[in-house]
């Protein structure tokens, strides 16, 4: 799959003030903003050039993110990789933003669905997708919709792994 040009400017090549691998992300409007679109779209079909590097992937990118990226490149997607589950970083996730409702051990069983950890890894990534796009109409919805907001795909796939891992 095509890669695309990562949606964030990055500030060091714009100011020489700041070290080569911080970035900075810009909200753009106006002619500025549209001369700076054309630029993006243009250098974007020179990906793997040794002036253009993609620092983050479709995976690592949250929905306000990947909707800035749609609306300033089309409707194109980013490349992502094919990396193992974290999950470390699923369990502390988990820990943090669902154990209080659905248990230590996703045993307690809500709104008349079975016990989470009884679900598919990719059932749960994409159940937590439906609250991210408040697609989700079910019990919680606008409390799950706001931690949701915060993940990635990835961070996703890693909560739906590491609960996966609790049967």
């Amino acid at each position: 799959m095509k890669k695309i040009l990562s949606a964030f400017v990055c500030a060091a090549v714009l100011s020489s003030t700041l070290p080569a691998n911080e970035c900075v992300c810009f909200e753009l409007k106006g002619e500025f903003g549209e001369e700076i679109k054309a630029i993006l779209q243009k250098y974007s079909k020179n990906l793997g050039s040794k002036d253009i590097k993609v620092v983050r992937e479709d995976a690592d990118l949250t929905l306000q993110e990947r909707n800035f990226l749609d609306s300033l490149l089309g409707t194109g997607s980013v490349a992502s990789t094919a990396k193992t589950a974290d999950l470390e970083k699923g369990k502390k996730l988990y820990e943090r933003d669902c154990a209080n409702c659905h248990g230590q051990k996703g045993e307690i069983a809500v709104a008349s669905k079975p016990a989470i950890n009884t679900w598919k890894a990719s059932e749960i990534a994409s159940e937590i997708k439906t609250y991210q796009n408040q697609s989700f109409e079910g019990q919680s919805r606008f409390i799950k919709n706001q931690v949701a907001q915060r993940y990635t795909r990835r961070d996703m796939d890693d909560i739906g792994a590491y609960i996966e891992t609790l049967k």
